[in-house]
């Protein structure tokens, strides 16, 4: 493979750059490197994803690990693919499973039973069963009526 520099030699060492598109992955030869002033000790995986750095406000993946504190809105950009399993490890899945207000907890659950008749009021049109679909779309209407009327007595 061919150094993407320099298009001469033999690639030696992959290279990465991060910037506000993301991450770019390069093929670099010695030469090349050595001219970047590119060290390239050998180091563990790891150890190359802590090196990484925002180009846009320098913060390096090592530093938002020790604070969890991220630099600037393009760090999100930047380091995607290692926050995505960190924010999985903390967050499993991406519905909210904390407390709800009590006080609320019969109107949030009607909206949520009103969002599931519609998808399947949505199926039911989809198919053309059309009976099915007016039971649903009446369930649906009775559902707003009760909500209209809870909202009022609020």
């Amino acid at each position: 493979m061919k150094c993407d520099l320099c298009g001469d030699n033999d690639a030696k060492y992959k290279y990465y750059e991060v910037d506000s598109e993301g991450i770019r992955e390069m093929n670099i030869c010695n030469k090349c490197a050595h001219r970047k002033g590119i060290d390239f000790a050998p180091r563990t995986q790891e150890q190359k994803v802590e090196n990484i750095k925002c180009k846009e406000c320098g913060l390096s993946f090592k530093k938002f690990k020790k604070t969890n504190h991220l630099g600037c809105p393009e760090c999100y950009n930047n380091f995607r693919s290692k926050l995505d399993s960190i924010f999985l490890q903390t967050h499993p899945g991406i519905v909210h499973k904390g407390k709800k207000p009590v006080k609320n907890t019969r109107l949030l659950s009607m909206k949520k039973e009103i969002r599931g008749l519609q998808e399947t009021l949505e199926n039911y049109v989809k198919k053309e069963k059309y009976e099915e679909a007016v039971h649903i779309r009446d369930k649906i209407e009775k559902y707003q009526e009760e909500l209209k009327s809870i909202r009022r007595d609020k």
